[in-house]
């Protein structure tokens, strides 16, 4: 879409906080109700912005310690942005309180995170298995509905000689493909969601699957044929573009934002990153703890809370019962 809001305006604004420099004296704006000095500036942008900004810096070092980014790269990705904005661009960029060299020190993140997850994110062995169903097109027919026990039904009514067109124009909740009796197409990997896609990939030609849960419900497939692809290379040349594609997928989930957070826990926990400053320290525990620590932390938290009540509450009965 045309002259979206800048992907990266949060992680851009907190960078452009950074602290002023100079005597912490001088005065770097005046007015007639008070001047604000390099010391006021700062002070204030560690209070407002303070933990933001050293988790910004932490990550930018963390990450350039094992990835690089050419100032190529980075100027490839401003003017591919620059140029879906046009003239307004420059506006953009002021409405968001972003100077140029802001945004490409954003930029620079962004385009540091992805190589990170592109390298962690996704294990070998899902990338060959992504590159060996690349090979592959099928052609396959559904039945979605609502629950398993749906699925077993209209399993049972195919197995007992009802045709799979019949079955699915019956039950399926994809009206799409309910009035086709079931027929999806021709696709290829990546094209269905993560469960549908490796069930109907493991599936014998002309074999009805047992149901397939999903985020949608519960699928009935059928593949009906299959083919191969040509003109793909070998998993060497292919295998940068198969993590580019994984990693669209995981943006489009919104699952990128959480993975992204724990490769960088790792990193930074390997990196021995602390620091002296109490104000600070909040921020790089936060930025040093994983999902599976903070929901270990949060359960362990949510037990000494109960059996902290169940006592307060067994000393109450005790005290009215003395009474």
């Amino acid at each position: 879409m045309k002259k979206t809001v800048l992907s990266l305006t949060l992680a851009a604004s907190v960078l452009a906080l950074g602290a002023c420099s100079g005597d912490d004296n001088k005065t770097i704006a005046t007015s007639k109700v008070g001047d604000i000095t390099v010391s006021d500036f700062n002070k204030t942008s560690k209070t407002l912005a303070g933990s933001h900004i050293i988790q910004q810096m932490m990550t930018e070092k963390v990450l350039a310690d094992k990835y690089k980014v050419s100032d190529k790269e980075i100027k490839e990705a401003y003017d591919a942005t620059a140029s879906q904005f046009g003239d307004s661009f420059a506006d953009a960029l002021a409405q968001s309180g972003l100077t140029e060299e802001g945004y490409k020190d954003a930029l620079r993140i962004e385009l540091l995170s992805e190589k990170a997850m592109q390298d962690k994110a996704f294990k070998e062995e899902d990338v060959k298995k992504h590159y060996e169903q690349m090979k592959t097109e099928l052609n396959a027919r559904h039945i979605l509905v609502a629950d398993e026990k749906t699925a077993k039904e209209a399993i049972a009514k195919i197995k007992g000689g009802a045709s799979f067109a019949d079955v699915a124009k019956e039950y399926s909740t994809d009206t799409g493909s309910a009035e086709k009796g079931g027929e999806l197409g021709w696709f290829s990997v990546g094209a269905m969601v993560d469960e549908f896609n490796n069930a109907a990939y493991a599936l014998p030609l002309k074999t009805l699957s047992e149901p397939v849960q999903s985020s949608f419900g519960f699928h009935v497939i059928e593949v009906t044929e299959k083919r191969d692809v040509k003109g793909v290379g070998s998993f060497k040349d292919e295998e940068k573009n198969i993590r580019t594609q994984m990693l669209a997928k995981l943006k489009q989930t919104g699952e990128d934002q959480q993975i992204l957070k724990d490769i960088v826990a790792k990193m930074a926990k390997d990196a021995d990153v602390k620091t002296s400053d109490k104000e600070l320290k909040s921020a790089i525990e936060a930025l040093t703890t994983t999902s599976e620590e903070q929901a270990k932390a949060a359960e362990e938290a949510a037990k000494k809370a109960e059996e902290k009540t169940q006592k307060e509450s067994k000393d109450d009965k005790e005290k009215d019962s003395e009474k």
